[in-house]
């Protein structure tokens, strides 16, 4: 597995990724988005230095993290539906965050999916708070 950062060459993916209905049942924000919407948020997003959005890829892109270092360094993680299922989650979270904590993120507790992945990727649950489960990974 590689990543590479993302370009506005990923938009049509990224959009249809964010918008798949298991995605959109795991995200923080459940709403779907707007392809205009979608695209003012990732041209934002590439030009911020506090927003790092990488692309997963074996042999074909896979998946997809976000690693946020405005309010606090949080790391969320979006996988394409053909590689669900397949153990490629908690690869891709130690890829990108190991050696480079502390890091936070947010799960919901009805995803144990992403609570196992995170956990075996190093991080463990601190709190819950605003509807949401909270890990840390030193």
């Amino acid at each position: 597995m590689r990543l590479r950062p993302a370009t506005m060459d990923d938009a049509e993916r990224l959009f249809r990724w964010r918008n798949d209905p298991v995605t959109r049942a795991a995200s923080v924000n459940r709403d779907p988005v707007a392809w205009d919407d979608h695209v003012t948020w990732l041209t934002a997003s590439l030009a911020t230095p506090l927003r790092e959005i990488l692309i997963a890829e074996e042999g074909v892109p896979i998946g997809t993290v976000r690693l946020d270092r405005d309010r606090r360094t949080e790391v969320s993680i979006t996988l394409a539906p053909a590689a669900r299922g397949h153990g490629q989650a908690a690869p891709l979270l130690r890829l990108a965050t190991d050696g480079k904590g502390p890091w936070v993120a947010r799960i919901r507790p009805d995803n144990p999916a992403s609570r196992k992945a995170f956990e075996a990727a190093g991080f463990h649950f601190t709190h819950h708070a605003a509807g949401m489960d909270w890990f840390l990974k030193p």
